[in-house]
């Protein structure tokens, strides 16, 4: 947590008896029990300030600024400069209407500001928190400063203001826990592989897998879109990709070691891996650890990945294949696909979006789905459905010739064992044979 000084501005008062916040904080919170409110005002790009300006007449105008503050305080409440740009108000007030009526006020004054005859157009962001009974300072502080950040307008060119509540701070207090459990988690591990069978359309044979990553904390589940996204915004990811594909190795070699059936498992390569120009010579050290043959992996690259940066997109793409490792365009549909780029990406198959399955099948999705795949098949390139759980579409997309299936409407992503019991037995193959008996009937 970055370090907030507490200084006062050249020549200017700025609390009642220059007591410091904190101290201040609990003489108030005891005098003020129920009307306490903390609230947080940073000049939003005031960079920009001193820079056409320069820092001298940015502190002159932080003065402006302050003197309108200061022209609203309320006798005992009391007026401090957090930071640069970032001003910290002890308000009174007994209602949350009675506090917006007053940051309004602030927020047209301030804006109206003129320096050297230039209309300044300062813009603010403001986070509120009203006090509680059991909140410490720093507590109050960042429950302030973690509503103004999460106001959707924040990063916009307007002023905004956010009040603090728990649907905003329980998201931070998770994500604080995750990323204090991460790391002693992979080392436990607290993270297994499941594997999904990807099922062979014309027979039901499982003839692939796709391994996903599953989190055991303490016996409980951590479920995939609390602790995804954060990994993938602070690149912990990688180290999730790198732990998958070396289990991945270790399984390969065990089924080779055991005469186990073998079927291909692509991985998902994220986009910090995959924007990392050292990731691929990580994952050639994890593989040169076991003698497996290439052609046993593939990798699996997601639409959100740069599909735009044409270039970059190819060059990284056709070091994997020189390496002879396969790779799969997953999630195909789900952003702003483009079809013009499928004829130059070196991918053996694309999988198509869950989206497209999500609901009944009707003219319009036919003709989509049957234009997509012959397209797809006179480019050269095999085709798998995902997230298929639905006749209907199983016997659209066997008529129409995709070549896989993956899906609930087979199997669940399952464990490793599970997955190797699916593989000896092949539960679908009879299954599909008496399902297309049926349908010649």
């Amino acid at each position: 947590m970055a370090h907030r000084i507490h200084r006062p501005l050249p020549s200017a008062s700025l609390t009642i008896d220059q007591q410091h916040p904190k101290s201040l904080f609990y003489q108030q919170k005891r005098q003020f029990p129920h009307s306490l409110v903390l609230m947080i005002i940073d000049i939003k790009k005031f960079q920009r300030i001193n820079t056409l300006y320069g820092y001298a007449a940015g502190d002159e105008i932080l003065r402006q600024v302050y003197a309108v503050l200061q022209k609203h305080r309320q006798k005992e409440e009391a007026l401090f400069r957090l930071a640069e740009d970032q001003f910290l108000f002890f308000l009174h007030d007994e209602t949350k209407e009675i506090t917006l009526e007053r940051l309004l006020v602030f927020d047209r004054e301030i804006y109206q500001l003129h320096y050297q005859g230039q209309w300044l157009r300062l813009l603010l962001s403001f986070g509120i928190h009203r006090v509680q009974p059991g909140d410490e300072y720093q507590q109050a502080l960042d429950y302030a400063d973690n509503a103004r950040r999460y106001e959707p307008d924040y990063s916009r060119y307007s002023s905004s203001y956010e009040f603090s509540s728990p649907a905003i701070q329980n998201p931070i207090t998770q994500r604080a826990q995750i990323e204090t459990w991460m790391h002693l988690a992979l080392d436990k591990p607290e993270f297994v592989v499941f594997i999904q069978p990807k099922i062979r359309l014309n027979d039901g044979r499982i003839d692939g897998g796709e391994a996903l990553i599953r989190w055991y904390h303490e016996g409980a589940q951590v479920p995939l879109h609390v602790f995804l996204p954060i990994f993938v915004q602070n690149t912990f990811i990688r180290k999730i990709d790198q732990f998958v594909f070396d289990q991945l190795c270790q399984c390969f070699t065990r089924w080779l070691d055991q005469g186990l059936p073998i079927v291909p498992i692509s991985c998902n390569l994220s986009r910090p891996s995959f924007m990392d120009s050292e990731y691929l010579s990580e994952i050639l050290t994890i593989f040169n650890r076991y003698a497996l043959p290439q052609s046993l992996f593939e990798f699996e690259l997601s639409e959100e990945i740069e599909l735009n940066n044409e270039v970059t997109l190819l060059d990284s793409m056709q070091d994997i294949q020189k390496r002879g490792f396969s790779c799969s365009l997953d999630d195909f549909g789900s952003g702003y696909s483009s079809l013009s780029l499928l004829s130059s990406l070196p991918v053996s198959t694309i999988k198509l979006d869950r989206s497209f399955f999500n609901e009944p099948l009707n003219e319009k999705k036919q003709i989509v789905l049957r234009e997509l795949l012959t397209t797809l098949h006179g480019l050269g390139m095999k085709t798998a459905a995902e997230g298929v759980e639905s006749q209907e579409y199983i016997d659209f997309l066997r008529t129409h010739g995709c070549d896989f299936v993956q899906g609930f409407y087979y199997s669940t992503p399952v464990p490793i064992p599970e997955f190797e019991r699916m593989l000896i037995q092949q539960p679908f193959l009879h299954h599909e044979q008496s399902t297309r008996k049926d349908c010649n009937v």
